[in-house]
């Protein structure tokens, strides 16, 4: 089984930003994309199931932990937002799934259908520009960039993160997450982050051992080490949702076959 899962805003808001600078008609032209896009990552990834997997429009989990979570995110234009049913609908014409919860974000869908299938034996490719998803990247799931038609596996997202996949959630809880408005600990960067996980391997021990960091850099983490946790809480992606799917009915369904 091979199972492509695509993160369809980031992908469709992308199109639509490119389009809204040359086009007359950006929501058309963008739906159009859309889909061109979508049969061109089925055929460049020969997948047996495909789903799109689009955002909820209520507040989830992390803006009741976190009332600032995604405040600064600039709103999504309301003419893309009122053709995205149809959009939905165009993908179920070509016979591609898609999933929307109310209350989740499909970033935790994404991350839950990627790691249960992998589990099982399943290759799983990501479509996604997020870096977020990175930290499930392993030797069965992997990341496509389908803007720079890159795709990136375990042993690449090592070598552009400098550390491990699993680390990654760690490395943002001290650095902060500026895409969603995730404060970090002050006065930590990428660099002074990556050694501290270099040397004691996770953001638990390295706030244990907290009291014999010298400098600013263990007093912030002393004082700021309940801000760390939040924010480590707040970039780890769900992988133990209940989504009450059928992985049958997620099967590419090719438009011959679509009744």
């Amino acid at each position: 089984m091979k199972l492509v899962l695509i993160d369809a805003m980031n992908l469709i808001r992308r199109i639509y930003a490119a389009q809204e600078k040359r086009s007359a008609d950006p929501v058309e032209d963008t739906y159009l994309h859309t889909q061109n896009a979508v049969l061109k990552i089925i055929e460049d990834s020969d997948a047996s199931h495909v789903v799109m997997v689009f955002d909820g429009q209520h507040k989830t989990w992390r803006h009741h932990l976190f009332t600032d979570y995604k405040a600064d995110r600039k709103p999504m234009p309301e003419a893309l937002a009122q053709a995205l049913s149809r959009y939905r609908e165009g993908c179920e014409q070509l016979g591609v799934s898609t999933v929307l919860y109310d209350d989740l974000e499909a970033d935790d869908v994404i991350a839950t259908l990627a790691v249960k299938v992998s589990q099982h034996g399943g290759k799983v490719r990501i479509v996604s520009t997020d870096k977020g998803f990175m930290q499930i990247v392993d030797d069965q799931i992997s990341l496509y960039h389908y803007f720079d038609r890159r795709a990136l596996t375990k042993d690449d997202v090592e070598q552009s993160l400098g550390f491990k996949p699993t680390q990654l959630a760690d490395y943002l809880a001290m650095v902060g997450d500026t895409t969603n408005h995730i404060p970090g600990v002050t006065g930590i960067g990428p660099k002074t982050a990556a050694e501290l996980l270099d040397q004691y391997g996770d953001l638990d021990s390295i706030l244990i051992h907290s009291d014999g960091i010298s400098g600013k850099v263990g007093q912030h983490l002393k004082e700021e080490f309940r801000i760390a946790l939040l924010a480590r809480k707040l970039v780890t992606l769900r992988t133990d949702l209940d989504l009450g799917l059928n992985l049958q009915s997620l099967r590419y369904r090719p438009i011959a076959m679509v009744r």
